[in-house]
Order: C-alpha cells, then structure tokens, then sequence
C-alpha cells in the first residue's frame, strides 16, 4: 500500500471520497458533500439529547403593543464579575409555532447543555417561540428560487437581545444566531436587519434572503443542507453561496442522502459549539 501523505486516512464510500484528520470541512468559499458514515449512531445520539430536562431554561414572554413573543433562556454559571459570555439565539421551524413554550426546545437549543458543553462551552441561550411564522417565502423572479422575508415579531426579538446586552455580562464580540427549516430561513433574516449585532450565523435547511448580501459579507455563515430536502429545496441556499462564495465567509455542507427532518447528525451537532466559539466580531 503506498503511503497516505500528510498521515490522512482516504476512506471510499459509495463512490465518494472522504478526506479526513488534515482536511478541513470549514474553509470559507468551499462546497463540501458530507455522509453520514454512521447513521444508526447519530439517530441515537440526537435521541438522547432531545430527552434532556429544560428546567435551566428561565420562561420570559416578550410583549409590545398587539404582538408577543415567549421564550426560554439559559444562563451559564457565572464566577467572577468580570466574566462575560456568548450569547446564542436558536430559531425554530414551523413545526413549533405555537405559545406552549416547549416546542421549541430541540436538539439544536437543549445540546448546549450537555454537561460537556455547559463546561467548554458556556453562553447564554436564548430560544423563543413564535406564535405565527417568524419567515414567510416568495419567488425571486430574478433568480426563480425562493426568497425569504420576517414579520414584527423578529424585531420583537432583536430588540430584546438589546436590552439583554445592558443586563446581562454578554460579550458583545460573540452574539451568533442559528436556526432549522423556517428558523434558518429567519437566521438569514435576523442577520439582514442587524448585520452589525451577530458574530457569525448557520443556517440549516433554510430560505435565504438576497436584498442585504452586501451587508453579510463580512459575516462568517456556515450553510447546511440535505440534497433530498423537497420541503425546502436547496436551490434557494445553493444560489445564495454562489453568489456570496466569491466575496463573503460562507461554506456549505451538502448533506448527501439527507432530506428535511433527518438533517442532525453527531458530526453536525458536535461541530456546532466549536465552530462558533472561534467566530469573534471585531
């Protein structure tokens, strides 16, 4: 056998060549296809984490005027006044709309208080719950993919974080955003209207929203997707990094054989945290 160079292991499967230990899956610019090697695992693995208590989770409600918005927010163990920390907000899909106040505490809000990651990874996680769609969608005729676009209660949201800034020891350099299905479609809204308040955002099987390219192309953005998502198609992401590619921090994981709601893997959701933390505004 000859030898691997660089000590980096090239695995073959289903005709498609993984490269792993030297070769990065985050390197702005690029389009990487991910397989889930073991899926049986990962099923597991998201399992156990959807089955944590949420009891840290505080319960706050966001009103003004005719329009509310209720939440949970997580608060790390905080030892000297001088400490300050990250702040993560989480958007939901369609599929949590209501006013319950639980629905939205998925696997992608509840994994950051793993034990493991509450220790390398503190922050403040802020997950609200909309009472309608927080993203709506519409065709951009110039593209021919859908767009996506928020309502108030974003702003309700938005407002929110800024009032926390001034309560709370939140650094104000580390403020990311991420979301699945409609709460990726609402990241990329979130970070068209305040560019200037996040770090950094992920946007899983999302909508994009094209009008504010611009002002994001300085945002680092980590776009995931399944290649056999028919409840929101690829098209409107994949033309979104390949107009940004060239000229913003984006990278895109392809999740082959993936569709909408099996998106989470362990590889996905363990990368998460530690991407993140090494994004600081500057």
């Amino acid at each position: 056998m000859k030898r691997v160079i660089k000590n980096c292991l090239v695995l073959a499967i289903a005709g498609l060549f993984i490269l792993s230990c030297t070769v990065s899956k985050n390197t702005f610019g690029k389009r990487y296809e991910i397989l889930d090697i073991d899926s049986l695992g990962s099923k597991s693995y998201v399992s156990a984490i959807r089955s944590i208590d949420i009891s840290e989770f505080k319960e706050g409600e966001l009103k003004k005027e005719n329009i509310s918005v209720k939440y949970r927010l997580f608060s790390p163990k905080v030892s000297s006044k001088s400490q300050k920390f990250p702040l993560v907000l989480v958007f939901h899909g369609s599929g949590a709309i209501g006013n319950d106040n639980t629905k939205q505490m998925y696997a992608l809000v509840k994994n950051w208080i793993t034990p493991e990651n509450k220790e390398k990874y503190p922050a403040y996680i802020l997950a609200p719950q909309f009472p309608i769609r927080s993203s709506n969608y519409h065709l951009d005729p110039n593209r021919n993919v859908l767009a996506s676009e928020s309502n108030e209660h974003l702003d309700l949201v938005l407002q929110y974080i800024d009032s926390l800034k001034k309560q709370l020891p939140i650094d104000e350099s580390r403020i990311y955003v991420m979301g699945f299905s409609m709460g990726g479609s609402t990241t990329m809204n979130a970070l068209s209207k305040r560019p200037d308040l996040f770090a950094a955002g992920i946007n899983i099987s999302g909508i994009s929203q094209f009008d504010k390219m611009e002002d994001l192309k300085n945002i680092p953005l980590w776009y995931i997707h399944g290649s056999l998502d028919t409840d929101n198609s690829p098209k409107s992401n994949l033309q979104f990094f390949e107009e940004m590619k060239g000229k913003g921090k984006i990278f895109f994981w392809d999740c082959k054989d993936k569709w909408h709601n099996n998106i989470a893997s362990k590889e996905l959701i363990d990368t998460i945290p530690k991407w993140l933390f090494k994004q600081q505004k500057k």
